[in-house]
């Protein structure tokens, strides 16, 4: 994941959560933007132990992956509940 940037955030409404902030600025799926999210912003830690909602006023550093923001995300395995197709 070429990470070319950092992006600051602040919270400004009840009820948002990292996993919200990475769909609003992605608008798709992002494989492993949350997690390397969270490893830049250890100072969620704490709000992370009482509820997974980040309080008004936090600033949290989202990281720009350019390839996700142009489309060009990972092949992902197509899973089918009944089995491969005859």
């Amino acid at each position: 994941m070429p990470i070319s940037d950092y992006e600051t955030i602040t919270v400004a409404s009840d009820r948002v959560t990292v996993d919200l902030l990475v769909w609003r600025r992605y608008k798709r799926y992002a494989p492993g933007i949350y997690e390397k999210t969270l490893d830049v912003n250890p100072h969620l830690a704490p709000y992370h132990k009482v509820s997974p909602f980040l309080p008004p006023g936090v600033q949290v550093f989202m990281p720009i992956d350019p390839d996700i923001m142009a489309g060009k995300g990972p092949d992902m395995p197509t899973v089918t509940l009944f089995g491969p197709r005859a």
